[in-house]
């Protein structure tokens, strides 16, 4: 009976190593398994003459103004929109960007629930001179959201490339994600 019962035991652990090796694969697979992420997801628009990519785990959502180019979301409180309009400012450098950003500042102050969490900066993404704000807001519901706003100048176009992060606490984790976005952006035309 001892005996029937130590067979049984080293037929389970037998068992058991085989079923065990067929699940995980050893480390001496011809044929490596690795994690790889999936590529990210390309937007392009020839009309304004830029291009950015944004994560394949994010879902293109619809809108229907005509100026608004993109809306993206990796969920409804972490998402994008990218939209573009007629300026009166015309052919916008770095060196005439001090110039704007009065005008800039006046579009970020419109919003009274807007709260800076930094001062404006200046930049260049893809080009494209322009501003860069962060800044918190007061939620319907009486919470806060945070932006990361881009006022990038084309030619005779504003671009305005807006992130959002809800609540306001969440910013820090995704901002990360929000710059590599941002610097994906390029201008294709001159």
């Amino acid at each position: 009976m001892v005996a029937a019962a130590g067979v049984a035991a080293v037929l389970a652990l037998v068992v058991g190593a085989a079923v065990g090796r067929s699940i995980i694969p050893s480390g001496g697979d011809d044929h490596p398994r690795t994690l790889t992420t999936p590529p990210p997801t390309q937007f392009a628009s020839a009309a304004v003459g830029i291009t950015m990519t944004y994560p394949s785990t994010w879902t293109r959502l619809q809108s229907r103004d005509p100026q608004v180019l993109l809306v993206a979301a990796l969920s409804p409180s972490t998402s994008l929109s990218l939209r573009a309009s007629k300026s009166q400012l015309k052919d916008v450098t770095a060196q005439t960007l001090p110039v704007v950003k009065q005008f800039t500042d006046d579009l970020v102050a419109a919003d009274k629930r807007a709260t800076l969490l930094t001062a404006a900066e200046p930049i260049e993404v893809g080009g494209l001179p322009g501003y860069r704000y962060r800044y918190t807001y007061t939620t319907k519901d009486g919470g806060t959201g945070a932006h990361v706003h881009y006022f990038l100048f084309k030619h005779d176009l504003l671009l305005q490339l807006v992130f959002q992060a809800l609540p306001a606490r969440a910013l820090s984790q995704v901002e990360p994600t929000f710059d590599r976005i941002a610097g994906s952006l390029k201008s294709t035309t001159p």
